[in-house]
């Protein structure tokens, strides 16, 4: 999240942009300062708001490793992945919220930007666009050799600011994010709701799996990860491509091989299986004896799940022998696990984007 101010931001004029000079000086005012805690506790805020308006249709993935965006929000209605930042400013001035962000914290111009106050007052407003239309209709200047950009809106906006269309009261943010009415979403997404979060089988190694994925993702540098807040549906680790914009969703399973017969058995509950086409399972096997990772894993889109796993009531199951060379129906999801960033790279490359409503 970007800093937070509490100086005043110089003139604003009439059409809520800031007076020459003034931006600057707020940006060089904020990089003084350490808000972080502050910042912080806003955007939970922002996030607890999201949850508890949407009443579940809204999931939030936050981010492993800061590189610019705040988090993604997960809209269960079309199973589209938000990015979103969120910049915060500490009192206003004049009846006006100034921000001003630096030109390179912008790195997606589909992300949506939520500005809004730190503390929040009776008949609060927040702006809620993108960044695209953010860099578009913002205040450019140029401050010890970056580019930044200046906005300020008012919590009584008139027609004459160009920032009417993006203010919208808080209470009013998760309907902006569906798209649609809540009571609509929950409609459409009926009894999916309804589930509690899943059971955790061998909490210990599922947690093993789950950090080694993300150990082995972390070393590209293409990939930013996401964790979920709270865990409440079948993506367990969420990538996303910064080169691209593109998101995988990923559940990890993880299974001892049988001493006997060489297979992990992989249960996958029925009750959290998405057909989303940017969704899929990461199996691995855990060998026992030597306490390590099989050098090969299972990477299988979601949708496919139903067609070559087994049915076993509540849960499919799927039979992995790792690094066997008999031939089976899971032949073309084994991959070697030494290639994991790589092929989840090219999972989010194959994944495409659509434009939140």
């Amino acid at each position: 999240m970007g800093r937070l101010s509490n100086g005043p931001p110089g003139p604003v004029n009439a059409e809520g942009l800031t007076a020459a000079g003034s931006g600057l000086n707020l940006l060089r005012h904020m990089e003084r300062l350490d808000t972080s805690a502050p910042g912080q506790a806003l955007e939970f805020s922002i996030w607890s708001d999201l949850i508890k308006q949407s009443r579940g249709a809204l999931h939030v993935f936050l981010p492993l490793l800061d590189r610019g965006l705040d988090a993604v929000i997960h809209r269960l209605t079309d199973g589209q992945y938000i990015p979103v930042q969120v910049k915060g400013r500490g009192e206003m001035e004049e009846g006006m919220v100034e921000i001003v962000v630096r030109g390179d914290s912008l790195v997606d111009d589909r992300a949506l930007l939520i500005a809004t106050l730190l503390d929040p007052i009776p008949g609060q407003m927040d702006l809620v666009v993108e960044e695209g239309v953010f860099r578009g209709l913002a205040a450019r200047d140029m401050s010890n050799g970056h580019e930044v950009f200046s906005a300020a809106f008012s919590m009584h906006p008139t027609d004459r600011t160009h920032w009417r269309p993006y203010l919208l009261p808080r209470e009013q943010l998760a309907e902006r994010i569906l798209g649609v009415p809540v009571t609509e979403a929950l409609g459409a997404l009926g009894h999916r709701l309804e589930l509690p979060p899943a059971d955790r089988h061998n909490a210990w190694l599922g947690f093993l799996g789950e950090a080694e994925v993300i150990r082995r993702l972390a070393e590209s540098p293409r990939l930013d990860l996401f964790r979920p807040f709270p865990d409440l549906e079948m993506v367990e680790v969420l990538a996303r491509d910064n080169v691209t914009g593109n998101f995988t969703g990923l559940q990890v399973k993880t299974a001892t091989q049988a001493a006997i017969y060489g297979e992990a058995h992989i249960h996958i509950r029925k009750a959290t299986l998405s057909q989303a086409g940017s969704t899929w399972l990461i199996g691995l096997a855990w060998l026992q004896e030597p306490g390590r990772f099989d050098d090969e894993l299972l990477l299988i889109p979601a949708a496919d799940l139903p067609r070559i796993a087994v049915d076993d009531g509540n849960d499919l199951v799927i039979n992995f022998h790792p690094s066997s060379p008999e031939r089976t129906r899971l032949d073309a999801y084994r991959h070697r696990v030494a290639a994991m960033a790589n092929l989840i790279v090219q999972t989010c490359a194959a994944a495409g984007y659509d434009r939140p409503a």
